[in-house]
């Protein structure tokens, strides 16, 4: 987990899955919800991890190959286009966790994962921009 922390530098979705999975006592979650994250994780976690690095190692390519003058402008793209395509598919990855909790979580769990994540800065400034943007999609 601690590499997904790391690799993740955009999108908090899947890397909050964790925090909700060591508070579910706190946020009160179902059998059902507790069964739904922990076959997400199962299902996909592994991929997410896989993803993240063939980008990383992809983007390193990309810089070395940039420097040399062997390499064509058109091979150039082509790599980007596949660090493109991965970065697509990991935010489909991290869509489905996303609509995952936000079809599952109720308004009070809502509220009590704002208790969660008050003591992580980063997390916890998010949260009203979040609640912001709702408020103007709702008016």
């Amino acid at each position: 987990m601690e590499k997904v922390v790391l690799l993740e530098d955009s999108g908090l979705l899947p890397t909050l899955l964790p925090v909700i999975m060591r508070n579910k006592d706190t946020l009160q979650l179902t059998d059902g919800q507790l069964d739904a994250f922990r076959g997400w994780r199962k299902a996909n976690y592994t991929n997410v991890v896989n993803t993240m690095n063939e980008i990383l190692v992809k983007k390193v390519q990309f810089r070395v190959e940039a420097l040399s003058p062997s390499v064509s402008g058109d091979h150039l793209l082509a790599l980007q286009v596949e660090i493109q395509e991965l970065q697509q598919n990991l935010l489909k990855l991290k869509l489905s966790c996303r609509e995952l909790v936000m079809s599952t979580f109720t308004e009070e769990q809502w509220e009590n994962f704002a208790f969660v994540v008050a003591d992580n800065p980063k997390l916890a400034s998010l949260l009203p921009q979040a609640s912001a943007i709702d408020h103007e999609h709702v008016h």
